[in-house]
Formats: C-alpha cells, structure tokens, sequence
C-alpha cells in the first residue's frame, strides 16, 4: 500500500484495526512461562494464524504483527535476542497468510513499540542506541513486506520520536501510525500532555495520529475529543476492554462485553475518528461486533483547532499573542561561560536558565558561542541536562547546521530554530529539518547583506515565507527578525519598526533580538525598554529579551495590557514550601543550606523527618494531583539524596530517620521498570529506604532476598496482562515458606480486585503506595 492508497481509503470509510494478542494468547493459554508472545511466531505459528484468522474474518482492514516486544533490546533482556530476525520476518508471513482469508483487502501493519526502559536523562538509555534499535526492527519489517507500520503504546514523547525517525529513515514511502498511551487526565506517566504529542507529530511526516491502551472504552472518549480537535493529520483509537480480573482457573478475564465496547467506539466515529480498534482485553468478538455496527460509513468532518505553541516534553507555551524569549544563555560574548561549556561544566548555564523561568521567559534562547571549538557531545549534553532540569521551552540558536541537527534529534518537544538567512542554501537546510523534527523557524530578513530600506526588507522577508510555504511550511510556523541594528552605530531604528508595520499587514509574525538596539550604549535597560513599546505597537509578535532587566518587564507587561496581548498559558501552580520549591528547581546548594540551618534548634533526625521528609510529601502530593510530572518528580528526588544522606551520616545508630524499609521487584517475565522506579522515588523522598532488585525477578529469587534484607514490606510491579498472574505466585511462595510480609502490587495490570485475588494489597499510583507504607509501618 503506497500513502496516496492509503490516504484515498481513509477518505471513503472509517477502517479497523484488530484486537489485542497477549491478552488474547495468555486467554487460550498460549504462553509459557516468561516467554515472549512474539516466540510463538517461531515455536508455534499455527496458533499465531488462528487468531489473526479470526480478526480478517471479523472484518479488519489492518492486522497488526506479533512483533510489539519483537525489538532486540526487550529479546534480549528476555533472552531471545537470537530469534529477532526470525520473530520478526516470520510475523510477517504468518500476517500476510492470515490475511488470505479476507474477501476483501486486508493491510498488514508491523507493529513496533517501547524498549521498556527510559531514555536519559529520565532513564539511562542513550538516544543513538535507542533509535538504532528501532532502525533495525523496522528495516527487517519492511523489507519483509509489511503495508504500514504502526508505533504503539509509547509513553515517553522522546522515545516515539526516535522509533518515527528511524522508521522514516528507512522508508519514506510506508503509511505510518503514531500512538501514545495516556492517563484520564491526558497526561502521560512522563508528563507529556495529549497537546503537546499532537502539536509535534502535526509536524512530523505521519499518516495517522492515535491514543491506545491504559483506559477503558468510556475514559477514553474525553481523550478522542481533545485529539479530534487538535489533530492535522486522520486520528484512530485502541481502548482497554475494562480492567482485567481472575477467573476461577486463573486466568485473565476482561469484562467489556463487545456490545458495550462498541457504545463507546461509535462515540469515536461520531467525533471523527478515523480508524477504530482495540487493545488490551479486546478479541475477535469485540472485532466483529464494531465492524458489523460501523459498517462502511464516511468519517466524520472535523472542524480543528490551531495547535501553534513552542513545547518540550512537559511545557506548552503557545505562541500568540507575544512570546517572550529569554537571551542569557548567550556564550558568544561571554568568555568565562564558554570556557565552561567547553569543559562540559553546565552548572552556570542551568542556573541561567531556571533565573529566566522565575523572571518570565517562556522560551530559552541557546546559544554556545563559537561553535568551532565545540563538538557534537556539547550539544547532545546541553539538550540533556537542560530536560533533566525541566527547563523551559527551547530556542535553538546554532550556526552549524550538523550541531543543530544533533540538538534536534536529542530534543523531547517543538523547538524553534533561530535563525535563517533568506537565501535558498540557508533555507532548504531549515526547512528539511523543521520537516524532520518538527519546530517553528525565524527567518531573517536579509540575504548576504542587511537590505537598508523597510520595503527591501519586508520583501525579502516575504520571498523567504512564501518560499517555505511552497516547501510545505505553514506561515503560522514561521517568524520574522525584522533586524534591530545598534543605535549607537546611528543606524535609523525606524526601519525596522516599518518592516514590523509591512509584515504584521501580511500577517506575518515578528520577533526581534531586543538588546542589539543599546549595543555599546549606556543606559541600555531605559533604551531597550522604550524600543520594545515602540515596537510593539507597531505590532511585533514576540522578542528575546533579558528577563533580568526589571524596566523591560515592566514596559512589556503595560503594552500586553494595552494591546490586549496578556498570555492565557496555565503555569503550575506555587508552591508554598520553600524547600520544595529548591528541591524542583534542582537548586541543591541553597536546599542543603536551608536544611542545615535547622540544626541549630533541632537533631539531625528531627530534620530528616520534620522538614526535609515533609517538603518531600508535598512534591509527592504535587506528583499525585499531577501538578508535577515525572521529570520534576526524578530531580527532585536527585537533588535531595546528597542532603539526606549528609543527614543520615550525623544521625547516631539508635535512632533511624528511614521509616521502613521497602523491597521493589517487578515480576517474572516482565522487563518493564518504569512504574517502579517512580514508585522507588516517591518512597525514597518519602522517608523510606527502598531495596530495588530489578525486573523479571523469579518468585523464588524474591523470597530469597526477602529472607536476605528482612523489608517490612515487599512491592511488586507487573506492566504486562501476560505477566501480572506472577504477583500470585509471588505471594504464594513467600506465604508457603513462612514469610508474613504485607506485599503491595501495582502496574498498568493491577488493579484491586486482581489484588485481593493474589492475597496482595494494591495500589494505583506511587502516592498510594506512600500512604499504604506509612499505614503498614505505624502498625508495626
């Protein structure tokens, strides 16, 4: 199926995917032990045909590869690296058997999705390795014949990034579905939002944009709304049959009968999905049952809404009425801080970075300074370790195109690449990339030289624009520098205010380099502060701009009144807790000033517990009520170890600041540890001391590290509906050899009934499992 195909289907009917596999196999008792699903493709392809059987005669228009974990990085850790190739290609062919007995055309996708691990600064995986494993599993499905690829159940925006590029990089002509995996209150465990996924992959060269798995039918229709509005490119939707529960042999029963699972998925048509399927818990029943009730209806019209806003992975800043871009992370002419950035030291350009964030940036300007010193590893690491300090948006202002490129593919979001000159070289290089990456481009408005006139320059300026809406770059993706010159150097500032005047006519956008206009003068705040009214009220659309100058913000601040410009961005809300507030900003030096102070008037022990552990409880709380995200969730828990521990080495041996100690695992034959290591987190910040002893970890393993460590409690975690039965046997062995340690359970599988089943106690977040903890300690 080539794309143009594809995007004539979509037009005439709404088209379906199939169901799910693992829930399907582990029902029919397919699964083995801590196998993979994706080994039956080699050991047992007789029993991957029959159900992919039974979805062609349910009616699907696609069918889906019994590849999802079939990547090398999760066979490996399951030790099955050896059958990748095999897994994968033989996938392929049992697919295209299958879909042999349709009556009609039936398209098969190779379906790819998470490593299982996060990716830095979240996680320890590199992003090069991470997208060359992508790379590799979909050069073996193409080349195996596959009609599309599908990218599913991704949680981390980053990850789905790589996994779009490197499939992009191995074909550019394969019809290719995105889709992320949300919470009810459209935020992903990484806190990536439904609008931000959307705002990027509007961008990026995708087919198809969807959401799948995690809710049920009914939670997930919220979600299908948010994504019918904002969505550019078609939109489908792959919810959970229910919560899974035990039959009374054990096995895995979902209780959305298809009739039910169809209410909802006929919401999804009304509201404009595209294309309908399931995931978790759904089997051919539920296929069937939404095929005959849909039917061959035309999708219905949507009426969207612009997505115009400069984002990473937790920020969104839209870029209307005036965005307010902060300048200081400038080592051009700044010697001391480049020196330091050539030493990879970025302390200084963190710390810049979060002052622009209290004084009212939006967006952060990056510069490095002189880029011929520098290396690709400057530029990799600054894009990292400003995400592992959950800065702000970023403006990405790198003159050699090879680092800027580097930037791009390590940056979790939409940035804005500053800047291009309006010749054709300049432009081609930024207009591939803002295709590949996806971001908003100022374009300057000069060729080889400054044209003198406003008129010059507003019609270069505009070439430049049209030019790249030919190259498929929409206007409202674009700014202008309409060029501020010193006016010291008696250059008329006249000029530039008339190009802003010329452009905001054309409806193009404009944004200027503030401080250039007091270059070499004195008084520049008063200088730079009077230019930006001016300039403002000839209508410019956004400046970068030194968010320290108390006269500039000021000014700013009267003319977004005046012009009615005020932003409606939502910002999290304060917090009251001046610890807490270091502690998320990763300032661990005044953290651990303000902590030892108290020692004057209290014990080292009365510290831990009363101050630092409480200020840790409202960043839990913050996490919980998802007033925080993941990313601020880690740093703060990073920048609070030292103090703690500091603490702990004055505390003497009788007394404990440590309420209990925890022992994590997640079960057998499930490699997947991000939920737990959020639980670890909390409950370190907490006050706890956690023993984590990795994923797939036997039940006899975790009996003997619980005999080894002596925990007061024992979490587990099981992500996988084909694993979560392990949480049982857990118990059972602990049960069965005379250990009474209560034992938590959680993961994307739990849930309270499976937990009382298993003889567990479950929790449905990290917090949860807080509380639970303190509960279970203050019995004991």
């Amino acid at each position: 199926m080539t794309r143009s195909e594809f995007h004539v289907l979509i037009s005439e009917r709404v088209l379906f995917l199939d169901g799910a596999y693992g829930t399907e196999f582990f029902k029919r008792g397919y699964i083995k032990g801590k196998e993979p699903i994706e080994i039956l493709n080699v050991k047992a392809p007789e029993k991957v045909l029959e159900l992919q059987s039974e979805y062609v005669k349910a009616g699907v228009d696609f069918l889906l590869t019994n590849t999802f974990s079939g990547n090398r990085h999760k066979l490996k850790k399951l030790g099955y690296e050896n059958y990748f190739e095999q897994i994968n290609s033989e996938a392929v062919r049992i697919a295209k058997e299958a879909a042999k007995h349709s009556e009609k055309k039936v398209y098969i996708l190779g379906d790819m999705s998470s490593v299982g691990e996060m990716i830095q600064p979240i996680g320890d995986l590199d992003s090069k390795y991470v997208y060359n494993i992508f790379k590799e599993q979909a050069k073996v499905l193409i080349e195996s014949g596959v009609d599309g690829i599908i990218i599913e159940t991704m949680s981390d925006l980053k990850e789905l990034k790589l996994a779009y590029l490197a499939v992009r990089d191995v074909s550019e002509d394969i019809p290719l579905f995105v889709s992320m995996t949300f919470e009810e209150n459209s935020v992903a465990v990484t806190g990536t939002s439904l609008e931000v996924y959307v705002s990027l992959f509007n961008d990026l060269d995708v087919d198809a944009i969807g959401i799948n798995c995690t809710l049920t039918p009914d939670k997930m229709v919220p979600l299908v709304k948010k994504l019918s509005i904002f969505s550019k490119k078609p939109i489908f939707a792959e919810p959970n049959a229910g919560k899974p529960t035990l039959s009374a042999d054990g096995r895995l029963i979902y209780k959305t009968t298809p009739e039910e699972f169809t209410v909802y998925i006929e919401d999804y048509v009304e509201l404009g999905a595209n294309i309908v399927g399931g995931c978790c818990g759904t089997g051919p029943d539920h296929i069937r049952y939404m095929t005959k009730l849909i039917g061959e209806r035309k999708p219905k019209a949507r009426k969207t809404e612009e997505l115009n806003v400069i984002t990473n992975r937790t920020y969104m800043v839209e870029v209307s009425p005036f965005l307010v871009i902060g300048e200081r992370i400038n080592a051009a002419a700044k010697k001391k801080l480049h020196a330091q950035i050539r030493e990879f030291n970025f302390e200084n350009v963190l710390k810049l970075a979060k002052d622009q964030e209290k004084e009212g940036a939006q967006v952060l300007d990056v510069n490095l300074g002189l880029e011929s010193v520098l290396s690709d590893e400057h530029f990799r690491r600054i894009i990292v370790e400003l995400d592992r300090i959950v800065s702000l948006p970023l403006s990405l202002d790198i003159q050699f195109n090879e680092y800027l490129e580097v930037a791009l593919f390590e940056y979790p979001g939409r940035a804005i690449i500053n800047s291009a000159k309006a010749i054709k070289e300049d432009l081609d290089a930024k207009i591939r990339m803002l295709k590949r990456y996806g971001g908003i481009l100022i374009i300057l408005a000069m060729g080889k030289e400054i044209p003198n006139s406003p008129e010059e320059r507003y019609k270069t300026a505009k070439d430049a624009v049209e030019y790249a809406e030919k190259n498929g770059i929409d206007r409202s993706r674009i700014f202008v520098d309409p060029l501020v010159l010193p006016l010291g150097a008696n250059q008329d500032y006249n000029v530039t205010l008339e190009t802003i005047k010329l452009l905001n006519k054309e409806g193009i956008k404009t944004s200027i380099g503030l401080s250039n206009f007091s270059f070499g003068m004195p008084n520049r705040e008063q200088l730079n502060a009077s230019f930006l009214a001016l300039a403002m009220h000839y209508g410019l659309s956004g400046a970068i701009l030194n968010t320290s100058e108390v006269t500039t913000v000021n000014i700013l601040s009267g003319m977004k009144k005046i012009l009615k410009k005020e932003s409606t961005n939502v910002s999290v809300e304060d917090v009251d807790n001046d610890l807490a507030k270091l502690l998320l900003a990763g300032d661990g030096v005044n953290a651990e000033k303000q902590i030892m102070a108290y020692l004057d008037s209290m014990k080292p022990i009365e510290v831990a517990q009363n101050v630092l552990t409480k200020s840790m409880e409202v960043i839990g709380n913050l996490y919980a009520q998802n007033k925080i995200f993941l990313p601020h969730l880690i740093l703060a828990a990073e920048t609070v170890k030292p103090i703690f521990n500091k603490l702990l080495s004055m505390i003497e041996e009788k007394d404990s600041a440590k309420l209990g100690r925890v022992l994590l695992a997640t079960v057998e034959g499930d490699i997947h540890d991000i939920g737990k290591k959020i639980v670890a987190t909390v409950l370190e910040s907490a006050g706890f001391e956690v023993i984590d002893i990795g994923k797939d970890v036997p039940a006899k393993a975790i009996l003997e590290k619980v005999k080894e460590f002596n925990p007061d409690i024992v979490g587990l975690s099981a992500m996988m509906t084909t694993t979560v039965v392990q949480v049982g046997e857990v118990v059972k062995t602990l049960r069965n050899n005379g250990v009474t340690v209560p034992v938590i359970a959680g993961g994307a599988s739990m849930n309270e009934d499976l937990a009382k089943r298993f003889g567990s106690l479950y929790a449905k977040d990290a917090q949860q499992a807080v509380e639970i903890c303190k509960e279970l300690v203050s019995k004991t």
